[in-house]
């Protein structure tokens, strides 16, 4: 072992060198300040539309360096995409020039674009960056499908610069390959896995997806080449409904001539055999056009409620499982489940009072009824009577998130019921022209449009048309907020110039 004694004086001798070596050296350095780059005249965030001009003039100041000799250096710009990791494919070199003046040829999206400054003497770079969210018409908004004298239409309420406006026809406008063929059915938004969003159009002659940034289409965006088993060209969802998963990627329900098909992209399961059919039975049941879905799919809690239009009963899916099972039986129930003896009118669920499913029921005497439970607990809140004006003459419904409110409409009257008062109002009368849709948008994206959203959850969507007026221009679209204690509805915007709409959905970023 290394004698303590010997060790102490070795490390000293050490430190004395140290020491002495650090004294020599002191002074022999001579430092000089280097040209650094301060600059200015730019913003943090800038927004461009793709295809137009777009120009960024920098304030250059030099510390050692008063010439402003632009030769003297070199420049160069170059976007990344934000949250993507560097790659030749997400990387897009932008100019080498000193002021950026360029016409915006990047896929709209949001980017952080770079500055870099060298000073060709020294090979000293310096760098500054900001925000570039570049747009497109169809960047963001509405998706409006239309009936124009039987044939499918997609037009959009396209948001540019904070600005909506109408564009009509969206996929010749934009030169897509996708013509509409048949009956329009629904049109749906949703973010189907992490990295891919979705645009579903149907009609009765089939159900396509289109490229989210260039409504681009090709034969492998057909619907079919989504599921598992083999289906006819002409296969289409009457409708899709989906739920929001917190990182990016969805569940999905695909309604088809009264079967249900259930996709998530998470646990890799894919449209495939209805889920149509309880659990222990051997014949699948006919499901009515209505699913009452949670809005999140963060949790195995259930994740939808159909209705077993052969039975008159209530069955739920859950834990992404391949089949549905019957609702539990519960104590002190207003309603029996599994033997609801009325036929479904209407459902959907409502964030309202924690998450209930709300559904509508007609009797086989005509009278109409509303039954509410807890989605995830199934215990029953509600169950009466709904003695609105009008209410045997309902045609379309929908359920305020906030207030829990069912709008109703009977020809061109639109009605607000008070369930816990059982009184109607009538809250607007359109007249000679009738109403095609009524609806609630449920928006799940946390982007930098979030404070639009927010603000429009409670606004009613109402879509009428003028059957006087030409077929392709005779619809419009307003947004209503709905007030507390049964206030009358505010107008807030009002888009027209549409066919007859039939579906509406909010393309979301």
């Amino acid at each position: 072992m290394l004698n303590y004694r010997y060790f102490k004086q070795a490390l000293l001798f050490v430190m004395l060198f140290v020491s002495f070596s650090c004294r020599k050296d002191l002074g022999n350095y001579n430092y000089e300040e280097i040209n650094a780059v301060d600059f200015g005249g730019m913003e943090k965030a800038y927004n461009a539309l793709l295809g137009e001009k777009f120009k960024v003039s920098p304030v250059l100041k030099f510390t050692k360096d008063d010439t402003n000799d632009e030769q003297a250096y070199s420049y160069q710009w170059f976007a990344m995409k934000n949250g993507e990791s560097l790659n030749s494919e997400i990387r897009k070199e932008l100019a080498t020039t000193r002021n950026l003046d360029i016409v915006v040829k990047i896929p709209s999206g949001i980017y952080d674009v770079y500055y870099i400054v060298t000073d060709k003497k020294t090979g000293v770079a310096y760098r500054t960056s900001f925000k570039l969210t570049v747009q497109t018409n169809i960047y963001e908004g509405w998706m409006v499908l239309n009936d124009v004298n039987g044939a499918a239409r997609l037009d959009m309420v396209s948001k540019v610069n904070e600005v909506y406006t109408p564009v009509t026809d969206v996929l010749t406008s934009t030169g897509s390959e996708l013509t509409l063929k048949g009956k329009p059915l629904d049109v749906h938004c949703y973010q189907f896995s992490f990295s891919n969003y979705g645009i579903y159009l149907s009609t009765d002659k089939g159900t396509n997806r289109v490229d989210p940034e260039t409504f681009k289409w090709k034969n492998t965006l057909n619907i079919k080449y989504e599921m598992v088993a083999n289906v006819p060209d002409d296969f289409h969802a009457d409708f899709m409904a989906s739920t929001e998963h917190p990182q990016g990627a969805g569940t999905s329900y695909m309604f088809s001539a009264g079967n249900v098909y259930y996709y998530y992209y998470v646990y890799q399961i894919n449209y495939g055999v209805p889920i149509n059919l309880v659990k222990e039975e051997a014949v699948p049941f006919k499901a009515a056009p209505f699913i009452a879905r949670s809005l999140s799919s963060a949790s195995l809690m259930p994740n939808a409620v159909l209705f077993d239009v052969d039975k008159k009963r209530f069955v739920r899916h859950i834990n992404n499982e391949s089949t549905c099972t019957t609702m539990p039986t519960m104590d002190n129930a207003l309603f029996d489940y599994n033997n609801v003896g009325k036929d479904l009118v209407y459902m959907e669920y409502s964030p309202f009072n924690g998450g209930d499913v709300f559904a509508i029921l007609k009797g086989g005497d005509g009278k109409i009824f509303l039954a509410r439970f807890n989605l995830v607990t199934a215990i029953q809140t509600y169950y009466a009577e709904i003695t609105g004006a009008e209410i045997g003459n309902a045609e379309k419904f929908a359920i305020n998130p906030t207030y829990g409110y069912l709008f109703y409409n009977a020809g061109g009257k639109v009605y607000e019921y008070d369930m816990s008062l059982k009184t109607s109002k009538l809250m607007i009368d359109k007249g000679a022209e009738k109403i095609s849709l009524l609806k609630f948008q449920k928006f799940t994206k946390a982007g930098s449009s979030r404070p639009y959203y927010e603000s429009r959850q409670n606004q009613l969507m109402v879509c009428s048309y003028d059957a006087a007026l030409p077929a392709e221009r005779n619809g419009k679209m307003e947004l209503y907020t709905v007030p507390s204690l049964n206030g009358d509805l505010t107008l807030g915007e009002s888009y027209s110039g549409f066919g007859k709409i039939v579906s509406v959905s909010y393309r979301e970023r």
